[in-house]
């Protein structure tokens, strides 16, 4: 953390998972003195965590958030009470298009066939995704769902007891995760988790920015940055509606959305596309 500070960084991620064994977890004398220390040195610190009684350490230790929800067992209420009192935020890991639960009779879910994935997404990828689903039909098997299911039940559990719960659905990583997809996919889990459409939104947008302290982000006012994206249908009608986007405004400037469409097409058409 000392070595952090003179960097000035945003924020300090404190890993604590084994990640099903995979991995060797940090101690718990490690990672609550690196909250410490990360408090003392005014760094803003938030953890990445699994099992329900480190989240209550870091907590005390001064982490202001978690980075995904605890998922080894459902959360009691000495957690939701030490979770209010620190105004903890918490960004619910229900998987983006990796766990999405609206999966139609044929297997697939109905985003992979809707145009915003043929215009933003590489064939390859959307093929090996394809795939994934045609064996999961085919041989009659689910998804692995390690650490999932406290997912959804704590997601909804948290939002019952008003708990600040915010847009994140992992989605960098490796090519599984496709970045924005993921996101418009992860308001649909977390409505499927409780929220209605409208928290969602807000959720993602205003409440996400100020979890981050980002004060020109979130909301459409006066003096913010003029970022938004226009719909061609209602999201307060279904939420999967956020992904029929007719156009996307950044810092009051419409993107050429059309030019990135067809500079993607002749990079897909003429290199790899992997």
């Amino acid at each position: 953390m000392q070595e952090l500070a003179p960097l000035k960084p945003d924020f300090v991620k404190i890993w604590v998972d084994n990640r099903n064994g995979r991995a060797t977890k940090l101690t718990p004398e490690m990672f609550t003195a690196a909250a410490d220390e990360a408090k003392k040195l005014g760094l803003r610190s938030m953890a990445h965590v699994f099992d329900l009684a480190d989240a209550k350490l870091l907590i005390r230790a001064g982490v202001e958030g978690f980075m995904h929800s605890v998922r080894d067992q459902e959360v009691d209420e000495e957690y939701i009470a030490l979770a209010k009192e620190h105004d903890i935020w918490i960004t619910p890991n229900l998987g983006g298009i990796n766990r999405t639960s609206l999966i139609r009779d044929n297997g697939r879910p109905d985003w992979i066939d809707e145009p915003l994935v043929r215009e933003t997404m590489a064939p390859a990828l959307i093929q090996a995704r394809e795939q994934v689903y045609d064996n999961r039909r085919r041989n009659n098997t689910a998804p692995n769902t390690y650490g999932r299911v406290f997912d959804a039940i704590n997601t909804r559990k948290l939002h019952a007891a008003g708990l600040r719960e915010v847009l994140g659905g992992d989605s960098a990583g490796d090519a599984n995760r496709w970045l924005g997809l993921h996101s418009l996919v992860e308001l649909e889990n977390m409505v499927g988790a409780g929220f209605t459409p409208m928290e969602m939104i807000l959720a993602a947008t205003r409440e996400s920015a100020k979890a981050l302290r980002l004060d020109q982000l979130g909301t459409i006012t006066a003096g913010k940055s003029g970022d938004f994206i226009v719909l061609d249908a209602n999201p307060l009608d279904n939420i999967a509606n956020v992904r029929k986007i007719t156009a996307v405004y950044m810092r009051g400037q419409a993107v050429d959305r059309a030019g990135l469409r067809a500079k993607w097409q002749s990079q897909w058409n003429g290199k790899s596309q992997l």
